[in-house]
């Protein structure tokens, strides 16, 4: 639903910011749905008021920026009380992202927890640790070993391993390395070669990625790695 990432992205719109979007039989799972998102599914012609639930990797505007219009397009502005939200706790506390008057509009508001497994419908997934990244921060991997989501992260040992999956989504903001909790493209490429999975997909792009035009760096990567991989673009599905 967008491959944006970062401020200056998502403020000039240089990429959509509307996030993930699973689709597993009948249970349809929205992930970060960042500013935006609700034009994006409308967009691809995908009806949120079909949802099965939201997830939030955490409160930040670029992953949360349009969570409340989307829980009121999943349960039809309240009015049919359905789907599920998972989000870390700080997003709902101190200074919320989710409004509390539409709390009670969802079956369930679920607060995540580091190292958990939680099932919606035909959608297993676990999170990994909490991510040194300013915010309460979780990544993610579903169905086992299927899919894993990097998702906003500094690099730190073990984030290969608890994302491992044959199928990878790495938030990859920076070209360079910054003194900032984001992974560069160096970063990126440490994962791939440790974790070894059957296709990789960067995403989340920072205005010095996209600068230096992903799909080139990611073409690189998969001759350097062995690895494949692709650098995602607004639109893009995979068949898992």
């Amino acid at each position: 639903m967008g491959t944006a990432g970062a401020r200056f992205m998502v403020a000039k719109q240089l990429a959509a910011s509307g996030g993930l979007y699973l689709e597993e039989g009948t249970t349809r799972l929205a992930l970060d749905p960042g500013p935006g998102a609700i034009v994006q599914y409308a967009k691809r012609k995908i009806d949120p008021s079909r949802l099965s639930g939201i997830l939030l990797s955490h409160r930040h505007l670029d992953h949360a920026g349009d969570v409340n219009v989307m829980i009121e397009a999943m349960t039809e502005g309240g009015f049919k009380k359905r789907g599920r939200l998972y989000c870390p706790s700080d997003a709902l506390d101190e200074d919320p992202v989710v409004l509390g008057y539409l709390r009670g509009f969802p079956e369930e508001i679920v607060r995540l927890q580091p190292e958990t497994a939680y099932v919606l419908g035909s959608i297993d997934f676990a999170t990994s640790p909490a991510h040194p990244h300013g915010a309460e921060t979780y990544g993610f991997r579903f169905g086992g070993d299927r899919l894993g989501w990097v998702t906003d992260s500094a690099y730190y040992d073990g984030i290969a391993e608890q994302h491992r999956a044959e199928v990878m989504v790495i938030h990859t903001v920076l070209l360079e390395r910054r003194p900032l909790p984001h992974l560069c493209l160096e970063d990126a490429e440490a994962i791939i070669r440790e974790a070894r999975p059957r296709l990789a997909i960067l995403t989340h792009f920072g205005m010095t990625m996209w600068r230096a035009h992903p799909w080139e760096l990611a073409a690189r990567l998969t001759e350097s790695t062995g690895v494949e991989v692709k650098a995602a673009r607004d639109g893009l599905t995979i068949d898992l």
